[in-house]
């Protein structure tokens, strides 16, 4: 048994560090500076392009219902990741190979990529499920595989702010970029083909079509959903924030690569904290606070406009590394007290799916959240925007009483309840 948890390990650990969420992110600060610049995109365009891209994330329980109920030749999970490494690798070499880009290119193949990273992670998760809850082995893999992730995502911020800049200078082409990028996939395909042997078996279908059966006609699932998706809806002034960092505060691409580095070796820092001392805070007081401690994360990005701070080159770049340090402190805690109690809903032979389907309300709302605030940026501007994304990121706590957790409610949980409920039903 202990093979098979390192082999695993091994393989959820890589296809995760090569993930979107990790090294596969690469490329990402390239292109938008490939999309401002030769593009000629403005910060609303350039939102809805990175929300179209996430169109892949969102419709994920298609990519679990394929895996879980469509074998091929028994397979539901190694088949899946040797044809979704090639298709990222077909994707990206498609985008090497090209000479001259357009929004229509960048926007078909990034979303063919995202697309089989995608389905790439359903089946990962779908697996780690399958196998990891018989022996308990679960949140031992999930730590696994996050860790990988943070440690991809620092290498990424390194390098990748490197690669725009040197981009920018036209000291490396796009082309080699994207070539680069295209081993990942590659990489991917070669783990899973020599370290991994799936046991066939007779009709998993018949199994996973049982476990939804159960899973989909409960009341809680669609209640944690409704929650996930409400968590992340709040305007994002994700790209305004970066062409005011760029045209503004004048951070270059290699300080914004920084950036993205402090906010992973908090996210690192956060993971490995949550494991010795936030699980064990209850789930219910610790979300309550996880909104208004995002809330004053949200507003803390005011300093940045203080003529005083700005003027001050480094005194503005240490508070805005330090800020990035905090904001990835608590968005791990967060993040990884969801993904928590999402993998705790999901059954063993449909995880792939259920897991997904939380996970997909979940990146839905980044979607949305995406899609907004393209939407309210040219009209209330960016620090108006600001205070709307803190204003909608309150609204989460009315489902906060509703969640399905075996815990006694909070004070402001029974006060919020009783908005709803008649006096008879909310005690």
């Amino acid at each position: 048994m202990k093979n098979i948890f390192l082999r695993f390990s091994v393989v959820f650990a890589a296809i995760y560090f090569f993930s979107l969420n990790g090294f596969g992110a690469l490329p990402n600060l390239s292109v938008n500076f490939l999309l401002k610049n030769q593009m000629g995109m403005d910060p609303a365009q350039m939102a809805y392009f990175q929300a179209v891209t996430l169109l892949a994330w969102v419709i994920k329980p298609l990519w679990g219902l394929i895996s879980d109920c469509l074998p091929i030749s028994g397979s539901r999970r190694k088949s899946y990741l040797i044809l979704t490494s090639v298709v990222a690798l077909v994707a990206w070499l498609a985008l090497a190979g090209s000479r001259n880009y357009t929004a229509g290119i960048l926007l078909a193949m990034i979303s063919v990529a995202y697309m089989a990273y995608a389905f790439q992670d359903v089946v990962t998760d779908g697996w780690m499920i399958e196998i990891g809850k018989p022996q308990n082995w679960t949140g031992q893999f999930q730590s696994i595989q996050w860790s990988a992730v943070f440690v991809g995502m620092i290498l990424t911020a390194f390098l990748g702010g490197h690669l725009a800049d040197l981009a920018q200078q036209k000291v490396l082409s796009y082309q080699a970029i994207f070539a680069v990028t295209a081993l990942f996939p590659l990489l991917t395909l070669l783990l899973v083909l020599f370290l991994v042997k799936e046991p066939r078996r007779p009709h998993p279908e018949k199994e996973a079509g049982a476990d939804l059966k159960k899973i989909f006609g409960s009341r809680d699932i669609w209640i944690l959903s409704s929650f996930l998706f409400l968590w992340n809806f709040s305007p994002s002034f994700g790209a305004p924030f970066f062409y005011y960092c760029v045209d503004v505060l004048k951070f270059s691409g290699t300080f914004l690569g920084y950036l993205q580095a402090a906010t992973s070796f908090g996210a690192l820092a956060g993971s490995a904290l949550y494991g010795f001392y936030i699980v064990k805070i209850p789930v219910r007081r610790f979300l309550i606070f996880a909104v208004f401690a995002g809330v004053c994360a949200i507003l803390f990005h005011g300093v940045f406009f203080l003529p005083g701070l700005i003027a001050r080159g480094l005194l503005l770049k240490a508070v805005a590394l330090l800020s990035q340090f905090l904001f990835g402190l608590l968005s791990s805690f967060i993040f990884l007290s969801l993904l928590n109690l999402a993998a705790k809903t999901s059954p063993q032979y449909a995880g792939g799916t259920v897991f997904a389907l939380l996970m997909s309300f979940y990146n839905l709302g980044l979607m949305g959240s995406s899609a907004l605030g393209g939407l309210l940026y040219p009209v209330l501007g960016l620090k108006l925007l600001l205070a709307a994304s803190a204003f909608f990121s309150l609204l989460v706590l009315f489902l906060m009483p509703f969640l399905p957790l075996d815990e006694e409610l909070t004070g402001l949980e029974r006060a919020l309840r009783k908005l709803f409920l008649r006096p008879r039903e909310a005690s």
